[in-house]
């Protein structure tokens, strides 16, 4: 709550305000009663028709003027809510670009998003619909009791008999309550995340045929959630079935032992009246603090949910006085580079690299060749600095990767990824995406360079084609060209190839190779490939296993010494006939 509130501090003005304005027209709601005494005890019995015309002109005045408030009041509460959602669903974002990959390795991708759509969501309920109940609940309660006690003590007394029963009502729930709103909220976050997935693999669904199977699994989500949501609410339904009962009691004693006083001429009608109207303004709020509790626990819930995710601190970050790298020459060293995973959460049993010691000279083309597992993509994930290593360093130019910015660093090196990701927009935002302000003919050339110009002008509208969710409407050796010129545009000092053609037909295979082979020239670069047909050009070819470099030379070298490489690409030559 402190720090809910503290996210509300901006905007205390405004709030303070809304608050005033719930006063006032919780006053103007008071009066009325009393001015339905006064016509059953002064006006209608003496026939006097001027007080009758003032009484109703008043109550008239008075609900005017209390819906006016109300529209300003909502207005701005419901505007100040809106922007501390905005803004917090912002803030929330903006860290997530700043936390380590390693969140992302272990969190279902529709957890996250439910955290940033539905949990930020509950600071709305929270400064707008708690705020609003509860002020001006508290403010009728307690004005409403402090004038019943004037008018009529012992009526008053009699009344308040039932009071703590609320009070020891809500606490007795309290902690279940609690406990019931997290757990439907974590099993509702899988759900969603469970949907997720599967709304944004179709094919790898339809290609196994596992319709049903899916449906059978959601289904028990569903039903899960159903059942945790179902003790939520039967939760509520008793508290306020409870205080139902509770307000009854207590407007049963006061209608009985005021109708006393009444038959005793001790009071008279119209205040007998006015005192079970006045009834109904603090019994009805009472109630509603059973919601506003259960507001208040799903609400807070979902704010837990999110200030663990802006108290994730990332793991990569930016050293004090961190700088960058000018001029570069593009010399790559990891110096007895070791990797472990398990630091994220990983049940990984081995390192993914162990003791890596290598030096890429400015221009050299360097390809990373092994098993699956070998070590190679981490590797290369290293040298972006998606993570640091476990041990040893690696320095461009003789510099720490941890003493350069991640901002220049990122301006250094580009990636070209196995599994190409295209944004939904058109051709050219996705080529513009790591230069955003590229000139419309520096596009083109890297198109060209990329072999991908040609293409894209035959496409229905050219660069501005639509690409479709994850470009989609592309094939995907027209992706890998996209991806290619989006990496050239940058113009990055070293490149890294990571499987950029191990998905592709030997046609579009060839096509993306030749436009590798021109963008590389004169830039440090990375290759990671399982076809080793693809990296015989390599001025120097680096064979992993088991997160260890055990051979390196050159394509004639390494099948000459008949290691693990000699027997890769025997296997592969094989395959191949």
């Amino acid at each position: 709550m402190a720090r809910a509130l503290a996210l509300c501090r901006p905007f205390a003005g405004r709030l303070a305000l809304g608050a005033g304005l719930i006063v006032l027209g919780t006053a103007f709601t008071l009066p009325a009663p009393w001015l339905f005494k006064l016509l059953l005890d002064e006006a209608l019995p003496r026939r006097d028709s001027r007080l009758l015309l003032v009484l109703l002109v008043a109550a008239v005045l008075l609900l005017v003027a209390r819906a006016l408030l109300t529209l300003v009041r909502n207005r701005l509460l419901q505007t100040v809510a809106m922007r501390l959602v905005c803004d917090l669903r912002i803030r929330v974002f903006a860290h997530l670009q700043t936390v380590s990959l390693r969140y992302f390795d272990r969190a279902r991708t529709g957890e996250t998003v439910a955290k940033i759509c539905q949990d930020t969501g509950e600071l709305y309920n929270l400064t707008n619909g708690l705020l609003i109940n509860l002020v001006a609940d508290t403010v009728t309660v307690l004005a409403v009791l402090v004038f019943l006690f004037w008018v009529e003590w012992r009526l008053a007394l009699a009344a308040c008999v039932v009071l703590p029963l609320f009070v020891l009502n809500y606490l007795h729930h309290r902690e279940r309550m609690q406990a019931e709103s997290r757990t439907h909220r974590q099993h509702w976050d899988k759900v969603v995340g469970f949907l997720n997935e599967r709304i944004a693999n179709p094919r790898v669904i339809k290609a196994f045929g596992r319709e049903a199977g899916e449906v059978a699994e959601f289904a028990s989500g569903i039903n899960a959630d159903y059942f945790n949501y179902s003790a939520v609410v039967m939760r509520n339904t008793k508290l306020s079935v409870v205080a139902d009962t509770l307000a009854a009691v207590g407007g049963a004693v006061v209608l009985g032992y005021g109708g006393w006083l009444v038959m005793d001429e001790a009071m008279a009608p119209g205040t007998l009246v006015a005192f079970n109207a006045y009834l109904a303004l603090v019994f009805p709020p009472l109630v509603r603090f059973v919601d506003l509790a259960a507001i208040f626990h799903r609400a807070f819930t979902g704010l837990e949910n999110v200030f663990a995710l802006l108290d994730l601190q990332p793991e990569v970050k930016d050293a004090p006085g961190a700088r960058g790298l000018d001029p570069v020459r593009g010399e790559v060293r990891f110096e007895r580079v070791g990797f472990d995973y398990r630091g994220g959460g990983s049940r990984e049993v081995r390192a993914a690299l162990t003791d890596v010691s290598l030096v890429a000279r400015p221009g050299e083309s360097i390809a990373l060749v092994g098993p699956s597992g070998s070590g190679k993509s981490t590797l290369v994930a290293l040298l972006a600095r998606f993570y640091d290593p476990t041990h040893g360093r690696i320095l461009i130019d003789g510099v720490d990767l941890r003493e350069l910015s991640l901002a220049s660093l990122r301006r250094l090196i580009a990636i070209v990824p196995q599994e190409n990701v295209l944004f939904s927009g058109t051709i050219e935002d996705n080529l513009r995406y790591g230069r955003p302000a590229a000139p419309r003919d520096t596009i083109v050339a890297a198109a060209q360079a990329a072999s991908a110009h040609d293409f894209i002008l035959q496409l229905p509208d050219g660069y501005s084609t639509l690409v479709g969710e994850r470009g989609a409407q592309l094939s995907g050796g027209q992706r890998q060209r996209i991806a290619i010129a989006r990496a050239l545009l940058v113009d990055p000092r070293i490149l890294i190839f990571d499987e950029a053609t191990s998905a592709l037909d030997t046609v579009s295979e060839r096509a993306i190779q030749d436009a590798m082979t021109r963008i590389s020239a004169g830039r440090t670069v990375f290759s990671i490939a399982h076809r080793l047909s693809t990296v015989q050009n390599a001025d120097r070819i680096l064979v992993l296993d088991a997160g260890r470099i055990v051979e390196s030379g050159t394509h004639a070298d390494l099948l000459a010494h008949g290691g693990l490489y000699a027997h890769l690409h025997a296997l592969q030559f094989r395959d191949a006939h």
